[in-house]
């Protein structure tokens, strides 16, 4: 069930009275005011809630405040795929007309909704804010046409290429703390959860990793090389 949750720190305060984008920006209060009166929420999500259905309108963006979100696509024979993890900090939907995938709370999370009629005006007349949605958009472009290539290669690369890029955007070179299920991942990864285990358990063994528990992994450097070569 999905609750109000307090701003994050450092967020723009919503202004509840008002609705309409002005249209110029004369100094950065007054576009801060502007962005801070698109926002609602942040609203809290637990586990497997669901944020967003599929076909809906996208009426908003998201912005993740903690937690981690999926988007993913079911299908009629019961399979799923789990097309993507956002993270704190992710700002995603930005380039969808329609909800093309449902957003589900992959952890207990908080979203942050910013309208996106008014954020497209903002855009219009404010360069930083075009450059900063242009840059969104392309990185999370790069990021799912490098997932796209991933689902031809091994299981042990792409277990690899997942934890490996994981680390990098927790901001840890080493140690992970897996906040999603081995089911998210092996969704993500096109892979049996018998099979993604199994390769953990051979990484293990090989000494490219450390197991501390279920979800606690340290990654060794020699992980990331045969990253390069897998």
């Amino acid at each position: 069930m999905a609750s109000q949750g307090k701003p994050p720190v450092g967020a723009l305060k919503r202004n509840a009275n008002t609705n309409v984008v002005p249209e110029g920006f004369a100094d950065e209060q007054t576009l801060k005011r502007a962005l801070a009166a698109l926002q609602r929420g942040p609203i809290r999500f637990r586990r497997n809630n669901v944020i967003a259905c599929e076909g809906d309108a996208a009426d908003y963006i998201f912005l993740v405040v903690s937690g981690v979100v999926r988007s993913c696509k079911a299908f009629q024979n019961g399979d799923r795929s789990v097309v993507a993890f956002y993270l704190p900090g992710d700002l995603f939907g930005w380039d969808d007309q329609k909800c093309t995938l449902s957003v589900e709370a992959a952890t207990d999370a908080m979203v942050l909704f910013i309208k996106r009629a008014g954020l497209m005006a903002i855009a219009a007349q404010e360069g930083r804010v075009a450059n900063f949605l242009l840059e969104i958009t392309t990185t999370e472009l790069q990021r799912s046409q490098e997932h796209g290539l991933l689902m031809s290669r091994s299981a042990k690369c792409r277990v690899t290429s997942f934890l490996v890029d994981l680390s990098k955007r927790l901001g840890k070179t080493a140690h992970v703390d897996l906040p999603m299920s081995h089911q998210d991942i092996a969704d993500h990864l096109g892979l049996t959860i018998e099979t993604l285990s199994r390769t953990i358990t051979e990484f293990e063994r090989l000494g490219l990793l450390v197991r501390k528990s279920a979800r606690t992994l340290t990654l060794r450097s020699e992980l990331n090389f045969s990253h390069e070569l897998v």
